[in-house]
């Protein structure tokens, strides 16, 4: 099976798919990505599937190397977050900060070990 779900990825499936009818893997990876960026807000939507864009760009220009492909989404990966990062630190030193989000928890106490 497939799996119906990002969380139930069955990477067995979808390794020998790969190997074995390439076209297919193709298209179903296609479809998979195209069914969780349709389950975004319409405001992300525009954006995942120009990050998609930018990753299929990856993919083509390494077709014939998976680990450069790999390395080179990773490094793709890392440049946002850096970016993001500056963002955050620029955001900071100007007195801005993010919202602190409201977490509610039960907290349950531990009995402190006395040392004698």
């Amino acid at each position: 099976m497939s799996g119906d779900s990002i969380s139930n990825i069955d990477f067995e499936f979808w390794s020998i798919l790969a190997s074995t009818d390439p076209q297919k893997f193709e298209q179903l990876r296609q479809d998979k990505i195209s069914a969780v960026i349709d389950r975004a807000t319409s405001q992300r939507q525009q954006r995942l599937r120009a990050l998609q864009w930018k990753i299929d760009r990856i993919r083509e220009q390494h077709k014939d190397s998976a680990t450069a492909a790999c390395l080179a989404i990773s490094e793709l990966m890392w440049e946002t977050f850096e970016h993001l990062a500056e963002l955050l630190r620029a955001q900071s030193e100007n007195g801005l900060s993010a919202p602190t989000p409201a977490f509610e928890a039960n907290i349950i106490p531990f009995p402190v070990k006395s040392n004698s």
